[in-house]
């Protein structure tokens, strides 16, 4: 059965009551199922996100950072599930803008702790974290409207590989952060081992691993709810088996201790601004920067990574435009910064519910869990929370710094290594600008090794599409050693430039060069040390009595030549082409020109010497000349149409012929020039089918015409003349067959 076939079998099953109404119903069952799942999942990382927002140091305040990711996260889900370009497109507060947001929040209150109060350092915080969101937001949404979502592919792999390693490695230690109570550093290294802190942190380390491997192996989106509920359940049989007390617990740091009043904190409680430090929060302006990268970034890989897995097309720019709004919306209200969610969107398809009110449904959970789960969060244990961290960002370390060793080469992943070990010991924008300049000296290295001379050709093989007579031809092939072209390509720069110098001057010192061709078409910028460059091989060139000539330079690039003139003493000696084909006509004309006692000046100047010559037979012309109509034709007359029938040739006596192939779409393409002592038409005379392209006087000409009717008649009665036009033919067709064989072999070779 075809897919018609199967569409209509659908149609008709749909099409009854009672089967529509059996698929609503499992839709919404589905809806509702996943909206519950999702919505407790996202709930949880953002409670996992606001233990790492506040570790350490600010851990008593637990609550208000949970207030913050929830808010957030509910602004994030409502928003970018009615704009997203995917129906079912879920969101949360993510922990890699989190872990920055975490950075700067210390760096504040490392700043704050001496001169002011824990109140003032607080409302600082709250108001870099909402100004941080909003200032993302807005980001975003410029990004989005201005359609700059294939910005992500001009940014380094080396320097995102790296970047997300070190996040990995940020969220890692901020779980141990959360488990521990205190900050992970060499010096609190030892401390993980006793007996204290072992117990607690190795339960997180073992559901982290139980998750992944089954995550691994099976597959299922179900695979992390029921690990969830798994280790609810054991840990409180456990507890409750050993008969401790729950207040003990939660002294010793295995739960957290209720909010006051059972519920948690808003960040726009009690008017932060007019407690904040403005100050301090200026002075972490550049960290903040680093958030719009890490945001954009981060967005544009989890929306092309949710696009690969649920099939189907999204759009990067309003993907951007969705998390831009719903950013500067919870920024204003204090939100912490997120976007798109890869896990959740793809479980909440996998569950089948990929509609918008998915998303709605997730942010009415995190309103309940915000408005009325302050109490159920001191059921939770922390090792919980601390082991969703480490997988998260166990996963983003492997994935980032061992998965894609064999992906990239050793001195990408030397960069690699080197951002994660800045972002450990100095910092997460030290390690990230670092990187970038790392990887531009990277590239710089590798594009300077490049060859810039895409290849090097004499004018023995590259010969202009000026056909010119026979002898003349030969002549140029004898002496096409003293044309040389160099093909360029890429940017020229300092490195290339030098490259280019060298092989002209080996051009020079090893054959008799006079004319240097430097065929621009595929240059694509350079800078002033190539130009210097260019100066040098100027005055090199002068020296040898040669001349320079640069064709196919795009014209940007030859009004800025221009302009800087190439030395100013040196720019008589260079020349200009807009095509490649027209610089090395040129240099064949002046070999022409040059040749002493040319012997087609001599016999060829009225067409009959010419006829003689080519067929070997003094009366050849006045044997043909019954056969032949003269011609003659004005500038850019048409003298072959492409598509006609083809049942006539012409001999060039004077004049020059431009055979073109003509497009629908775009403009000729110019194949040949063909010049006196030439003939043209020949291949569709004999194959007797339409003209394969059009044939055009480039100057008043005056050519002979000789239909096939006329050469059957010569052939019955002049066999011999006959056969001498047939090989004067097929050896025209060959020798043009043989030049673009050798122009083929040269460019291979």
């Amino acid at each position: 059965m075809d897919d018609h076939a199967h569409a209509e079998a659908f149609a008709e099953e749909t099409s009854s009551p009672s089967v529509a109404g059996a698929h609503w119903l499992t839709d919404l069952l589905a809806i509702l199922s996943a909206g519950l799942i999702c919505g407790v999942l996202t709930a949880m990382f953002a409670i996992s996100a606001a233990a790492l927002l506040f570790a350490s140091v600010l851990s008593a305040h637990i609550t208000l950072a949970i207030g913050i990711c929830l808010l957030g996260t509910i602004v994030l889900s409502v928003v970018i599930a009615l704009f997203s370009s995917c129906p079912g497109m879920l969101s949360v507060t993510q922990e890699v803008t989190v872990v920055t947001l975490a950075v700067i929040a210390a760096s504040i209150h490392g700043t704050m702790f001496a001169a002011h109060s824990e109140a003032e350092i607080l409302a600082t915080i709250i108001v870099m974290i909402g100004l941080a969101t909003t200032v993302t937001g807005a980001a975003l949404l410029a990004m989005g409207v201005f359609r700059l979502g294939r910005l992500i592919r001009f940014i380094p792999y080396p320097v995102l590989a790296g970047f997300l390693a070190g996040m990995g490695w940020l969220i890692v230690s901020g779980a141990m952060a959360v488990i521990l109570g205190t900050p992970l550093s060499a010096q609190t290294l030892p401390t993980l081992f006793e007996t204290a802190n072992l117990i607690k942190w190795l339960p997180a380390v073992a559901f982290a691993l139980v998750v992944d491997l089954a995550a691994r192996r099976s597959g299922s989106p179900m695979v992390l709810p029921l690990a969830i509920a798994a280790f609810l359940v054991v840990f409180h049989v456990a507890v409750w088996m050993l008969g401790l007390p729950m207040a003990e617990l939660q002294g010793q740091g295995w739960f957290f201790a209720p909010a006051q009043g059972g519920s948690i904190t808003l960040p726009f409680h009690g008017n932060p601004l007019a407690q904040a430090d403005w100050t301090a929060i200026w002075s972490e302006l550049p960290k903040i920067s680093a958030l719009l990268a890490i945001s954009g970034a981060a967005l544009l890989f989890a929306s092309s990574g949710i696009e690969l897995s649920v099939r189907r097309d999204v759009d990067l720019d309003r993907e951007l435009r969705a998390a831009g709004l719903a950013n500067v919306l919870a920024g204003a209200g204090g939100g912490a910064a997120g976007f798109q969610g890869l896990g959740l969107t793809i479980l909440a398809h996998h569950l089948g519910a990929s509609y918008r009110i998915t998303g709605l449904l997730v942010a009415a959970v995190c309103i309940a869990i915000l408005l009325y789960g302050a109490t159920l969060l001191s059921f939770i244990p922390i090792p919980l929370f601390g082991g969703l961290l480490l997988w998260i960002g166990g996963g983003l370390l492997y994935q980032w710094l061992i998965g894609i060793y064999a992906k990239i080469s050793r001195r990408e992943y030397l960069i690699v290594l080197l951002i994660v070990a800045l972002i450990i010991n100095v910092g997460l924008l030290e390690g990230v600008l670092v990187g970038v300049f790392a990887a531009a000296a990277l590239f710089v290295l590798e594009y300077a090794r490049v060859e810039v001379v895409k290849y090097a050709i004499s004018g023995e093989t590259c010969q202009s599409r000026v056909e010119h007579h026979p002898d003349d031809q030969a002549y140029l092939r004898k002496n096409g050693s003293k044309i040389q072209v160099l093909r360029l390509q890429g940017f020229i720069f300092f490195g290339s430039g030098q490259q280019v110098y060298h092989r002209a001057r080996r051009c020079f010192e090893t054959s008799d060069v006079r004319f240097l061709v430097l065929d621009c078409r595929d240059v694509t910028g350079f800078d002033s040390s190539a130009i210097q460059s260019l100066t040098r091989i100027c005055g090199m060139v002068r020296e040898k009595d040669g001349r320079l000539i640069v064709s196919g330079l795009k014209p940007a690039l030859s009004q800025r030549l221009n302009r800087l003139n190439l030395g100013g003493m040196h720019a008589s000696a260079v020349l200009h082409f807009d095509e490649t084909d027209q610089a090395v006509a040129w240099c064949e004309d002046c070999l022409l020109h040059e040749w002493k006692n040319r012997p087609c000046t001599q016999h060829t100047q009225r067409f009959a010497d010419r006829l003689a010559h080519d067929l070997d037979d003094p009366h050849a012309f006045g044997a043909m000349r019954p056969y032949l109509e003269k011609i003659t034709y004005k500038t850019q007359n048409r003298i072959i149409n492409q598509g006609e029938g083809g049942t006539d040739i012409y001999f060039i006596e004077s004049g020059f012929v431009r055979v073109q192939l003509e497009t629908r779409n775009e403009q000729p393409v110019h194949l040949r020039t063909l010049g006196p002592g030439t003939t043209v038409g020949e291949m569709s005379f004999f194959l007797q089918r339409a003209r394969t392209a059009s044939a055009i006087a480039e100057t008043d000409a005056v050519l002979w015409r000789l239909s096939h009717h006329d050469l059957l008649q010569i052939a019955r009665s002049q066999p011999e003349l006959a056969h001498a036009l047939n090989s004067h033919f097929i050896r025209t067709i060959a020798e043009r067959l043989d030049q673009s064989n050798a122009l083929v072999r040269s460019l291979i070779d």
